[in-house]
């Protein structure tokens, strides 16, 4: 089935660089002008089934793609197999001062250094093993969703379906690298906000066709 993820539109905590996982914030106007051009450019491909994550603003996003859409009446279905990393004590937080203390201990000073020097993967544990709460989710917590996500779109659907997704920047982040590194060289696999990213899935296959399309 071709599989059509798209990461929600900018939001308030996106705009004030604040850390947002599990918390949620309103879309901004300028996230909805971006999504509705997403909508545009997505208005004559016809959907057998959108899903969204159960936060709002990827439903909303859905919402918003769906009603551009002229040729699918699917309903948005939400789903917590889609819901973003969860990112603990730190929700809520200014993202480059979080990073530059959890980046210190290895004598690095942003989350982009830490992650080229180790890897992404060893960021976001890093993040995890320094909230004090124990709650902060990393790649492989997000994996277990991943998973999880797939084997419902294949259980759901058709195989020749066309599907719509609606999630979030780090989970999208850790599919891409989670499948597809090794493929592409993908220097940054973090999406923009209503950026569209397009796959194949089958039962035994996972395909990446176009990564952090912009309309």
């Amino acid at each position: 089935m071709k599989v059509y993820f798209v990461r929600h539109g900018l939001t308030m905590f996106n705009k004030m660089d604040k850390m947002q996982g599990w918390s949620d914030t309103p879309l901004t106007d300028e996230g909805i002008s971006v999504l509705k051009r997403t909508g545009d450019y997505l208005k004559n491909t016809h959907f057998d089934a959108i899903y969204s994550s159960d936060l709002k603003r990827a439903v909303d996003t859905a919402n918003i793609i769906r009603d551009e859409n002229l040729v699918s009446d699917a309903d948005v279905q939400q789903s917590f197999n889609f819901r973003e990393m969860c990112f603990g004590s730190f929700e809520g937080d200014n993202v480059a001062v979080v990073w530059k203390q959890i980046a210190a201990k290895y004598n690095c000073s942003t989350q982009e250094e830490l992650a080229s020097k180790f890897s992404e993967f060893i960021a976001r544990g890093e993040l995890k093993k320094a909230d004090p709460l124990g709650i902060a989710e990393d790649a492989s917590d997000v994996s277990v969703r991943i998973d999880r996500g797939l084997d419902q779109l294949r259980h759901e659907n058709n195989p020749e379906s066309t599907i719509l997704v609606v999630s979030h920047g780090a989970y999208l982040e850790t599919l891409v690298l989670k499948y597809f590194s090794d493929k592409y060289n993908l220097s940054n696999a973090f999406p923009d906000n209503g950026s569209i990213t397009t796959t194949e899935l089958t039962d035994n296959s996972f395909e990446l066709d176009k990564f952090n399309l912009l309309p």
